[in-house]
């Protein structure tokens, strides 16, 4: 039996791909003979026809060994292979995205972490182009879908189901599928009050589940209209793995309690 790797069993190079191997996605920078390397002691699996490495659970397991090192000692040497961090984001490869919560932030993926954000629906509108987000949102959905191939092994044609790694981050994997699928999510200004109608997720106080609503401004944030844009995203949830129970609070207003799918 093989033994496992350990981050001090890594060289320099792998050491630093993994250390700035994307934050959401664990896809990773540098050679590819370095994510061959990586490949081959179970830390990292190849995807996609441009062969892309991704970490595997046991790489993000050692990632982590690597982010509870002391700074000086996580340091490796140069690999021509491996690009430096941009100016300003030293160290923002390492961040993990934020546990799941609701807040102003909209996001999972903190500023300047180097995260991809989810948009939850409690943010600001996006200023990025379209465009470039709409190409950010399918990168990470891809990501998202390689870990759970990964993860259950599975070689089927359809989504899979949620992964433990996305069950510990509930918020910004709901967030992230409802995008995906092309559902908006809801925004708001500085002052707090909605300024687009979409859908917002959060958490529900409930072990394992968020809770997804559909807000607005005032005029568009009818209880016949939250409704039906709630079963639409609740068809969008269940193509993506989860499952998505619609239920009425106070006053009747409806909302979905999101949880993983079963296999």
């Amino acid at each position: 039996m093989s033994r496992r790797a350990t981050a001090k069993s890594l060289t320099p190079a792998q050491r630093r791909a993994v250390m700035t191997s994307d934050p959401a996605t664990g896809e990773l920078t540098g050679s590819p003979a370095t994510g061959a390397a990586l490949r081959d002691r179970g830390l990292a699996v190849a995807y996609g026809r441009a062969g892309r490495y991704y970490l595997t659970e046991a790489g993000r397991a050692v990632r982590e060994e690597l982010r509870e090192e002391p700074r000086e000692e996580s340091r490796g040497g140069p690999d021509p292979g491996v690009p430096e961090p941009a100016p300003g984001r030293a160290g923002a490869a390492a961040a993990p995205p934020a546990p799941d919560r609701a807040g102003r932030a909209g996001a999972a993926g903190p500023a300047g972490s180097g995260a991809f954000a989810a948009a939850t629906g409690d943010g600001p509108p996006a200023g990025e182009d379209p465009g470039r987000r709409a190409a950010a949102v399918a990168r990470a959905w891809a990501g998202v879908l390689e870990i759970r191939r990964v993860t259950d092994g599975s070689a089927g044609p359809g989504p899979g189901v949620p992964a433990p790694w996305e069950r510990t981050r509930m918020v910004w994997a709901v967030s992230l599928a409802l995008e995906a699928a092309g559902v908006p999510p809801s925004a708001v200004d500085e002052g707090g009050r909605r300024t687009r109608a979409g859908y917002r997720v959060l958490g529900s106080g409930e072990p394992g589940a968020v809770r997804v609503e559909w807000r607005g401004p005032a005029a568009s944030a009818g209880r016949e209209r939250a409704e039906r844009e709630l079963r639409t995203c609740a068809e969008h949830l269940a193509g993506c793995g989860w499952e998505a129970l619609l239920y009425w609070g106070a006053r009747r207003t409806p909302f979905l309690l999101v949880t993983p799918g079963a296999p």
